[in-house]
């Protein structure tokens, strides 16, 4: 049997990212220069190491939509879909405030931040959950290379169900702006030959793993 190969890249940073605003879904996202510069990088270097894709599956949302074009423009990939299950965390209300505030609320109601639901919301145990059933779904299917274009909240979730990690290991698995994670997967099983790297580090760590 054929290894499969899935990359998770996090979408470019973006103005808000620089801002210190907890996106969510309230706000799409504009990516910054520095965010688009960085995932330019990423679809060069996976495309110099001679990586074919698929399938790219990418979030709804336009910080990931914006990057998923820089990418496809470098690396063509056969199959371009946006997937809902990979949108970012619903905060309700707080959707495009500063991004401590979540702590704040979560110690105000006395429960971890990784099960804050706000009202109509959802907690990063749920986002976990679909960010997961699409990773089973995506191993179960036929195509050899896939791309999943994401968030850092929804991808940290990811990494720590396939690492099995607590979420007291949240913040060790986020991706900084443009981040790639290479998973192989044979016969089922998970092997992380890459986790979180730079798009600045991306190109010499790939040479060196040999990406397919």
């Amino acid at each position: 049997m054929q290894s499969k190969h899935i990359y998770l890249i996090k979408h470019g940073e973006t103005e808000e990212n620089r801002q210190g605003i907890h996106q969510g879904q309230a706000v799409g996202g504009r990516l910054s220069k520095r965010g688009k510069d960085d995932i330019r990088q990423v679809g060069d270097s996976l495309a110099t190491v001679g990586v074919t894709v698929d399938q790219m599956l990418v979030s709804p949302m336009s910080r990931c939509r914006q990057s998923a074009a820089l990418l496809t423009a470098a690396l063509t990939p056969a199959e371009v879909r946006v997937e809902e299950r990979l949108a970012a965390k619903n905060s309700g209300y707080l959707g495009g405030r500063p991004r401590d505030l979540a702590a704040a609320e979560a110690a105000r109601r006395g429960v971890p931040i990784h099960q804050l639901r706000t009202p109509g919301g959802e907690s990063s145990e749920d986002v976990q959950s679909r960010y997961s059933h699409l990773w089973d779904e995506v191993c179960a299917g036929s195509q050899r290379t896939a791309i999943l274009i994401g968030h850092g909240g929804g991808l940290a979730c990811l990494l720590l169900w396939l690492t099995g990690n607590g979420f007291d290991r949240y913040l060790d698995h986020v991706p900084g702006s443009a981040g790639v994670t290479w998973v192989e997967v044979g016969d089922g099983t998970p092997r992380i030959r890459l986790m979180n790297v730079p798009a600045a580090d991306l190109s010499n760590r790939l040479n060196m793993g040999t990406a397919r």
